[in-house]
C-alpha cells in the first residue's frame, strides 16, 4: 500500500473534553506510608521488557499507508497546514471589490486557497489520517499497586504490598485489520476532498460566467438605448415638418421599455455579485464586484464515449465509494476476528517483610508471579450480528457505487450534449444570423433616414438584432458552463 504525500501539520491544542490526570481529593482514603525498601532491579528490568515488547508489537510490520489512487489525482496540499488557517474577517468592509474586473483564473485560485468548505474538507482528511495512526496500536500497558490493609502472615514473613504490570494482546491480525479499515477511510476522505475542490471550482465558474453574461446584457441594452436616442432628433424633425407623431411615440415607447430592462439588469448586479463572492468563500461586500468580460470560447469537438471512459476512471466520487467498499471488506474481516479470544500477560511482585524467626529459610524473600489471561468471546449471537451488519453495509456501498456509476454516465452524456449544443448555437449566431441581422438593421436604418421605411420596421429590425445578440452571448455562457460541468464530472480532465 503506497502512502499519500506527507502533509506537515501545525501543533494542535489539547481537546477541551480530553481527560486529565486524576488528583487525590479530600475523600481519598488514607493509606499507610510505603516502606523505603526499593524495588529489586530484576523486577524493574522485567517490567521494562514487558512494556517495551508491547510498544514494539504495536508498530506495523511494514509502513502501512494511505492510498493515492490513480483514478483521481489528488490536489497539491503541501504546506496546507504548516501555518494557521486564516480566519474569515467579520467586517464586510474588509472584502472590498478589487480595482479592476476579476479574472476567472484569479477567482479559482482564491477559492481553492480560502474557501471555508475546502478548509473543512481538508481538516477532515487530516483527521482521518490521524485516525489510521491510532487504531494499529496495542492497548496501553497497565501498572497496578495494592496495599494490604491487614498483612498476610506467611512462613517467610508478612506480605505488605503488591506491584503489577500487564499488557493485553488482541488476536493476531486484528490490529492490521483495524489499520486497513482506517487507511481506506482516510483514502475516501482524500477523494472527498478532491470532490469538494471540483465542486467549489464548478460553483465559481458558473457564477463567474453568469455575472459576465450580465455585463454583456447591460452593454447591449446601453448600446440600443444610445442608438434609439440618436434617432430621436431625426423623428422629431419629421414631426416638425408635418409628419404624424405616431413614429415618435413608438420610438419613445421603445426607449422607455429598453431603459426599464436596463434598470432591471443593473439591479441584478448586487445579487449576482453576492453569488460570485459566496462561491469564492467571501462575505458579500458593500458594493458589487466589477463586471468581468465574457469572451467567446474556443471551438470544441467532444467525444461522448471518451468522456464516459475518462469519467469512470477519474471521478473522485467513484474513487471515494470504491475506497469505502474496501473499508467495508476489511470491516467484515475485523468482525470475523472479533470472535477470537484476546490475551493478557502480566507480572506481579509481592513485597514481603522479615519472618518472625529471622533464621527461617527465605525470610523476607519477595515472590514474583507471572500471569497469563485469556478473554472468552462466549456471546456468539453478538459477534454473528456484527458480522451480518458489516456484510449489509458493504453490500449497500456496492449498490451505491453501481448507482453512482450509472448516474455519472447519464450526467456526462447530458453535459456533452449541453456543451455541444451551445457550441452549435454559438457558431450559427456568429457566422450566419448575426451578420444578416446587422446588415438588415443597417438597410432599414438607411431607408428610414431616406424616408422609405417606417419606424415600426426600424424597431422590429432593432429588436431582432438585440435578441440575436443576447442569444449569442447566452450560447457563449452555456458552452462555458457545459465545459465546466463536464470537467467537474470527469475529475477536471475534460478541458
Amino acid at each position: 500500500m503506497s502512502r499519500a504525500p506527507a502533509v506537515p501539520f501545525a501543533p494542535q491544542e489539547p481537546l477541551p473534553g480530553a481527560r486529565r490526570s486524576l488528583r487525590p481529593t479530600d475523600s481519598t482514603p488514607e493509606v499507610r506510608p510505603l516502606t523505603t525498601r526499593p524495588l529489586p532491579a530484576a523486577l524493574l528490568a522485567a517490567a521494562t521488557s514487558l512494556v517495551s515488547a508491547a510498544c514494539a508489537a504495536s508498530a506495523p510490520a511494514g509502513a502501512r499507508a494511505l492510498h493515492t489512487a490513480p483514478i483521481a489525482p489528488a490536489p497539491d496540499l503541501s504546506g496546507a497546514s504548516a501555518v494557521p488557517v486564516a480566519r474569515v474577517p467579520r467586517d464586510v468592509g474588509a472584502l472590498a471589490p478589487a480595482a479592476g474586473p476579476p479574472s476567472l483564473a484569479a477567482c479559482l485560485e482564491e477559492a481553492e486557497r480560502a474557501h471555508p468548505e475546502l478548509r473543512a474538507a481538508r481538516e477532515r482528511h487530516f483527521a482521518a489520517r490521524e485516525r489510521a495512526e491510532q487504531v494499529g496500536a496495542l492497548p496501553d500497558p497497565r501498572l497496578g499497586y495494592g496495599e494490604f490493609l491487614e498483612e498476610v502472615q506467611t512462613r517467610t514473613g508478612p506480605q505488605q504490598r503488591r506491584f503489577s504490570a500487564s499488557q493485553a494482546f488482541p488476536w493476531p491480525g486484528s490490529l492490521g485489520a483495524r489499520e486497513e479499515v482506517a487507511d481506506h477511510e482516510a483514502r475516501a476522505a482524500w477523494h472527498r476532498l478532491e470532490r469538494a475542490r471540483l465542486a467549489v471550482r464548478l460553483e465559481v465558474e458558473l457564477s463567474f460566467h453568469e455575472y459576465a453574461l450580465l455585463g454583456r446584457e447591460i452593454e447591449l441594452e446601453r448600446e440600443r438605448v444610445a442608438l434609439l436616442r440618436g434617432l430621436e432628433p431625426v423623428v422629431q424633425g419629421r414631426v416638425r415638418a408635418g409628419a404624424g407623431q405616431g413614429d415618435l411615440l413608438r420610438l419613445q415607447l421603445e426607449i422607455g421599455r429598453l431603459e426599464d430592462e436596463l434598470a432591471g439588469l443593473e439591479a441584478r448586479r448586487a445579487p449576482r455579485s453576492a453569488r460570485l463572492e459566496r462561491a469564492l468563500g467571501r462575505r458579500p461586500g458593500a458594493a458589487p464586484l466589477p463586471l468581468p468580460e465574457l469572451v467567446e470560447p474556443a471551438a470544441i469537438a467532444l467525444d461522448a464515449a471518451a468522456a464516459r471512459e475518462e469519467a469512470l476512471v477519474r471521478s473522485p466520487r467513484l474513487a471515494e465509494l470504491a475506497a469505502a467498499v474496501e473499508a467495508g471488506r476489511e470491516a467484515e474481516e475485523l468482525a470475523r476476528l472479533a470472535r477470537r479470544p484476546g490475551f493478557e500477560v502480566g507480572l506481579d511482585y509481592l513485597q514481603t517483610g522479615a519472618a518472625l524467626d529471622p533464621s527461617t529459610p527465605g525470610s523476607g524473600d519477595d515472590p514474583v508471579l507471572l500471569r497469563l489471561g485469556v478473554s472468552l468471546p462466549v456471546w456468539g449471537s453478538k459477534y454473528a450480528a456484527a458480522e451480518r451488519e458489516s456484510r449489509h453495509r458493504t453490500r449497500a456501498l456496492r449498490g451505491e457505487l453501481e448507482g453512482a456509476e450509472q448516474r455519472l454516465v447519464a450526467e456526462v452524456e447530458e453535459a456533452v450534449f449541453e456543451a455541444g449544443d451551445a457550441a452549435r448555437r454559438l457558431a450559427l449566431h456568429r457566422d450566419s444570423l448575426l451578420p444578416r441581422a446587422r446588415e438588415a438593421l443597417e438597410l432599414v436604418l438607411a431607408s428610414y433616414r431616406a424616408g422609405e421605411a417606417s419606424a415600426l420596421e426600424l424597431l422590429e429590425a432593432e429588436r431582432a438584432l438585440l435578441e440575436l445578440e443576447r442569444a449569442y452571448w447566452r450560447a457563449c455562457r452555456d458552452q462555458l458552463a457545459g465545459e465546466a460541468r463536464l470537467a467537474a464530472l470527469v475529475g477536471g480532465g475534460a478541458r
